[in-house]
């Protein structure tokens, strides 16, 4: 969990744009940080998902077939499997210029939910 805060820390800092937090002060980045983030700090977001991603699967060796079912990394995996960090910023800017009612809504349930599922 540590090594996860490790690499999910910085990641968020970029994209909220703010300087310092309390780990209590964390929050669920949703279309409102992204419509408002830079294209480097929208960038920094995903490929800090993506390296998560990557490092979930990589410790859960044999178990990660046995994960499907029970987790979001193997939809997230397969589901944007060849899609680039450049389009995935596409879709999410169109998603939250689309979906203004849905700006409270987190990205990552974007990525899951929008994104993920239909391309299985």
């Amino acid at each position: 969990m540590r090594r996860l805060l490790t690499v999910l820390l910085p990641v968020l800092l970029a994209v909220s744009g703010a300087t310092a937090w309390a780990a209590e002060d964390l929050v669920i980045v949703n279309g409102e940080h992204w419509v408002s983030s830079s294209l480097e700090q929208k960038r920094a977001y995903l490929f800090g998902v993506g390296n998560v991603l990557e490092i979930e699967q990589a410790m859960a060796g044999d178990e990660y077939e046995v994960r499907r079912g029970r987790s979001i990394v193997p939809v997230l995996l397969d589901g944007l499997s060849g899609v680039s960090i450049a389009n995935i910023v596409t879709q999410l800017d169109k998603f939250y210029a689309d979906h203004s009612d849905q700006i409270k809504r987190p990205v990552i349930e974007v990525l899951y939910l929008e994104m993920a599922m239909p391309n299985l």
